[in-house]
């Protein structure tokens, strides 16, 4: 997540997935090829402190381990791996991680419309959000299209239930200087667009979704006489339900999420777990990192080497270690759905946040690695297949006063020094 570079609205968010998916799918096991340009493990460690000193003052935190069982895996390089640090959208990897654990890959998100009667004259169309990030216009014109082929004609009320997500729609750990930017909008539970308009925040989120499916009835030939967002009242028992649209699987969610480090969609994925696990909550963010925390605790990921208060690593209250990390990360290659989530990936080169980092380098298009970037943080953890060495996990986190491309420079020499990794 680079606060500077806004999100990916009206961009056709999952068209690249199969292009990265046949990138993604060499960075297995690779035949050994020439070791001109390769170094030892016994070389690694002076290769990565040499890439540290490059930024004198920074905070490190670092670790590399071999892939594998908690049996099988062994360090390769480790400096201060359990010190926390503020890892900005390395976070993201802690919420997909979670999510896919508990929900799974095929898990998608249902928005429905429910009418008092059958129709075809209605005294109440209510359209109930439930936190569909990658919800656009399109879908709201599907919506008014299915309503008018069930002959729905007109409605006294048009309502939008906006109550899945209870408390504050923006982060109470998000500094000002980030709410309302286009990286940064309100996360409720009826978003459209990303809840972003003119690469900027919507204003009132729940009334512009209203305001927008009001105008696709219209223009289905549904007439409407008033409208209302409702916040707190839960919906009436009785409702005969109309119409839906559903999400793209997790997976694809997922993939958007890390690929382009879209801050909505990982909040909208932390507000979703929390909402599952505790429907009756009043603060659905809260909830939602207490699950994370359970959810990777199962895992095996160590509570006490993180911090979490967000789900898209914008706060800089988020605390994590490398450690925390490598620990998810290997955690997730031992999962049946370690080929999903590793596409969802930026790939060192070729595609999302790493598409300009690492050309022409060895880690190009063997590195699978998640970016973070805010101000006086850089990040970068993921996976690193060498052509001549044992599969890596590795997490690099720097807190630091000196420039980001200062800092992003010396991580992608310690990286690429794994990536030239051969055994000897």
């Amino acid at each position: 997540m680079n606060p500077t570079c806004p999100t990916s609205l009206f961009r056709p968010a999952f068209i690249t997935i199969l292009a990265v998916t046949a990138v993604v799918s060499s960075l297995g096991p690779v035949r050994a090829q020439s070791t001109a340009g390769t170094i030892c493990p016994a070389q690694l460690g002076g290769a990565i402190d040499r890439a540290i000193a490059r930024v004198p003052g920074a905070k490190w935190s670092v670790l590399v381990q071999t892939q594998g069982a908690t049996g099988a895996r062994s360090n390769v390089y480790r400096r201060n791996f359990s010190t926390l640090l503020v890892p900005a959208s390395n976070n993201k990897i802690l919420t997909t991680a979670a999510a896919l654990k508990k929900l799974g890959a095929q898990h998608r998100i249902t928005t429905p419309v429910f009418g008092n009667s059958a129709g075809p004259d209605l005294a109440t169309l209510r359209v109930i959000g439930q936190g569909d990030p990658s919800l656009k216009t399109a879908q709201l014109n599907a919506l008014a299209q299915q309503l008018r082929q069930r002959g729905i004609r007109q409605t006294n009320l048009l309502i939008g239930d906006d109550t899945v997500f209870q408390g504050e729609p923006y982060n109470p750990f998000w500094s000002n200087r980030h709410r309302g930017l286009g990286y940064a909008p309100p996360v409720n539970s009826l978003m459209l667009n990303e809840n972003i308009i003119y690469n900027g925040a919507v204003p009132n989120a729940g009334n512009y979704f209203v305001g927008e499916f009001r105008k696709a009835l219209t223009k289905a030939g549904i007439k409407i006489a008033a409208s209302t967002l409702v916040k707190r009242t839960p919906a009436p028992a009785g409702e005969v339900a109309l119409a839906s649209v559903t999400s793209p699987p997790l997976s694809s969610l997922i993939f958007e999420t890390n690929q382009a480090s879209n801050n909505v969609y990982a909040e909208t994925l932390l507000k979703t777990l929390g909402r599952l696990q505790n429907p009756n909550s009043l603060d659905t963010n809260t909830s939602g990192v207490a699950t994370v925390k359970s959810i990777l605790t199962e895992m095996g990921v160590n509570p006490n080497r993180y911090t979490m208060v967000d789900g898209s690593g914008l706060a800089d209250r988020n605390l994590a270690s490398a450690e925390a990390f490598v620990q998810t990360l290997q955690a997730i290659a031992l999962m049946p759905e370690a080929q999903i989530y590793r596409r969802s990936l930026p790939v060192a080169g070729v595609s999302g946040t790493l598409s300009n980092r690492f050309r022409n380098t060895p880690a190009q298009g063997i590195v699978a690695a998640k970016t973070g970037t805010i101000s006086g943080v850089v990040s970068l953890s993921g996976y690193v297949s060498p052509r001549n060495y044992s599969p890596l996990v590795f997490s690099v986190l720097v807190n630091s006063g000196a420039s980001a491309s200062t800092v992003r420079s010396a991580v992608d020499e310690a990286v690429i020094s794994m990536a030239r990794l051969r055994k000897c």
